[in-house]
């Protein structure tokens, strides 16, 4: 009896004790297996055509700027700029009173836009309108056919790009006056800036990329991007200082924004149109004008991956995203034969069908 006594509380205590054990695995392995599924990455949505705002009205139209603080797409309408509410897709207004408008920047307090207005080319201008009014401000005499235009903010300053003038004006946005003439070794193209005092355009003759020093309104440095030659379109990573465009021979770079080292990334279509990439979730946007959005992923900085293309509309190939969203805006329009008096050329130019102009929204 005493010995059955005895073993029964050790008994009693070693079936606790394994008791507890086990249900401490238990508990462990259903921490663990929240833990891997907490780590492991969500499979996003494909992106699609989320939505097709029909804005209609005649003309062509420029590059895109985009307030998405204040919810506001600006398009360059030829001799006006459509305000578009990007929450409703409804028309807010027009900015009127203008003859021939390529490209538009924002200034950062929300208050004034600058378009660049090649007129008739004999004189070129920056159009100053208020973003609350919708009214023209002033005009600012630049170079001859003023294109590609950004403001920088460390300097509160807008950088003007002029063709056929080869040169870069700079005007003082606090007082719409003309601080600087910078000259240029060719003709410039796309341009951005990091936000940061430091501003970068192409130059497609001469295969090379100028880095301007804003404070200093002066070019810093000037890269030879070859083998890429006659670059098309500029995009920016203002965060991991990479610069992106497309090539002649149908390829991507990206270019180290620090010392101009060219590195090829992935092919390009046919037509490469506006190159953006949004920084927030490390993706590079790149439309055609046959009717595609190729997205791809920045997975290294020498490393991108194709993601996905997306069926838009031909034409579509001016483009804008927003940084916050992930979504991205076109513009195009129907396309039809020139029935107007025009040059044999121009006769059979696709000529965009008036009333058929919209938006584009692609999202996930």
């Amino acid at each position: 009896m005493n010995i059955v006594n005895n073993s029964f509380p050790r008994l009693l205590k070693l079936t606790a004790t394994l008791l507890c054990s086990t249900l401490i695995a238990a508990g462990m392995a259903t921490i663990a297996s929240t833990l891997l599924l907490a780590a492991t990455p969500m499979a996003l949505p494909p992106f699609h055509v989320q939505e097709q705002w029909n804005l209609g009205g005649n003309g062509g139209w420029g590059f895109l700027a985009l307030d998405a603080a204040a919810h506001r797409l600006y398009i360059p309408r030829t001799n006006r700029i459509m305000v578009v509410d990007t929450a409703t897709g409804k028309l807010l207004g027009e900015v009127k009173e203008m003859k021939n408008i390529r490209e538009i920047a924002l200034d950062d307090s929300g208050k004034y836009g600058y378009v660049t207005d090649v007129t008739d080319g004999s004189a070129g201008f920056v159009r100053v309108f208020d973003r609350s009014t919708l009214k023209l401000v002033t005009s600012i005499a630049t170079g001859a056919i003023p294109d590609a235009i950004v403001f920088d903010p460390t300097t509160k300053s807008v950088f003007v790009f002029n063709s056929r003038g080869h040169s870069a004006t700079v005007i003082d946005a606090t007082t719409s006056q003309v601080l600087e003439t910078i000259p240029l070794s060719g003709r410039p193209g796309s341009a951005v800036t990091d936000g940061k005092g430091d501003v970068f355009v192409t130059l497609p003759a001469v295969g090379a990329i100028v880095f301007i020093d804003a404070a200093s309104k002066s070019v810093t440095a000037s890269w030879q991007l070859a083998p890429c030659t006659g670059p098309s379109g500029l995009a920016i990573d203002s965060i991991d200082r990479q610069l992106f465009t497309a090539c002649e021979d149908h390829k991507l770079v990206a270019i180290d924004a620090n010392t101009g080292h060219v590195t090829a990334i992935g092919d390009a279509s046919a037509n490469p149109g506006d190159i953006n990439f949004d920084s927030k979730h490390k993706m590079l946007f790149v439309p055609d004008a046959s009717g595609t959005l190729t997205i791809f992923h920045r997975d290294s900085p020498i490393k991108y991956k194709k993601l996905q293309t997306v069926q838009t509309q031909v034409g579509a190939r001016t483009l804008i995203v927003n940084r916050e969203d992930a979504k991205a805006y076109l513009v195009t329009s129907k396309f039809g034969q020139n029935t107007a008096a025009v040059s044999e050329e121009l006769k059979f130019r696709p000529t965009p069908v008036p009333g058929t102009f919209a938006v584009i929204v692609i999202g996930r």
